[in-house]
């Protein structure tokens, strides 16, 4: 997410390498057969593009799909019927295995935020509206009725802003949200996660919010999606959170930043991607999503961060 706002078919192709595997593997004698795992498929948060879907849905997914990628992220349905979306990703071959929270409605702010329509504080104060900590049932509830037909399996609580994480009252009044909302998504068949910024690194005293988070939230009901941008600008380190979090984190955000802060296209920044995949990968990540924050070149940015990262899977 921006800091101003902030199948079947794979299932079956897995049979097959793993077919293809077995029968190597027989007349390598075993010996080395399954030495290195299969690459996992690198997938794209579908904001990257969310001025191109706006004009064009179909055609957009369609030229994601023939870059390579397999799997996306959606910002809920997009404004738009799931089942359309889902018949979109079937016609070209993809899978979406989340959604960023976007209940109906919040998509139309959200979109008016980035195309700066409206400004930040108005923009902030209806986010924090739709993410009320009292009514956390309800906004599972509704984003769950969007992710069903379009067969994911995690709903994704993008953000809290830099405001709601001035105190250590306001951190403990969140986790008690997540937790509520977790047990939500878990009570409709869904895993919950949590995406951050670099704002839930920076102390409130002598604590560190995200810690705080990932201490006090279920471990089965509340997972993590690290975007690695946000955590790098923050000073951190994502290989140590997954070497002292095992089993938290899920999911990543292959985003790339510049010494001053802001995004680059993975590879040209800081994120040192060759050593965290490899760490991702044995910390039982599942799922790895380019994500760029309002590109000036949706296209090429995606595309070419898919020749960046591909090999590096």
């Amino acid at each position: 997410m921006t800091d101003f706002a902030l199948s079947r078919r794979g299932l079956l192709g897995g049979t097959a390498l793993l077919a293809t595997g077995l029968a190597a593997g027989s007349m390598l004698g075993g010996a080395g057969a399954f030495a290195r795992p299969p690459k996992r498929p690198l997938g794209i948060q579908l904001y990257t593009l969310m001025t191109l879907l706006d004009a064009d849905f179909e055609g957009t997914v369609a030229k994601v799909a023939k870059m390579g990628y397999r799997e996306v992220e959606t910002l809920g349905s997009f404004g738009r019927d799931p089942a359309f979306v889902r018949d979109v990703f079937d016609r070209n071959g993809l899978v979406s295995p989340s959604q960023h929270i976007m209940p109906p409605g919040l998509y139309e702010v959200f979109d008016d935020g980035v195309a700066g329509r409206i400004d930040r504080a108005t923009f902030e104060r209806k986010f924090i509206e739709a993410f009320d900590f009292d009514h956390v049932e309800g906004l599972i509830d509704a984003c769950a009725k969007q992710a069903r037909p379009l067969g994911q399996k995690y709903i994704v609580w993008q953000i809290s802003w830099p405001s709601q994480l001035q105190s250590l009252e306001q951190i403990k009044q969140l986790i008690a949200a997540l937790n509520r909302a977790a047990q939500a998504a878990h009570d409709r068949g869904f895993q919950l996660a949590y995406h951050n910024h670099d704002q839930e690194f920076k102390k409130v005293g002598p604590d560190v919010p995200y810690d705080l988070i990932i201490e006090g939230t279920d471990p089965d009901k509340l997972k993590f999606e690290l975007d690695l941008a946000w955590a790098t600008k923050a000073g951190v380190d994502p290989v140590a959170y997954f070497k002292r979090h095992p089993g938290r984190f899920r999911m990543v955000h292959m985003k790339d930043v510049a010494a001053d802060g802001s995004v680059r296209d993975p590879g040209t920044g800081l994120v040192d991607f060759r050593r965290i995949i490899p760490a991702a990968e044995k910390a039982g990540i599942e799922h790895f999503f380019v994500e760029y924050d309002v590109p000036t070149d949706p296209l090429r940015t995606a595309a070419d961060a898919q020749k960046y990262l591909a090999p590096l899977m």
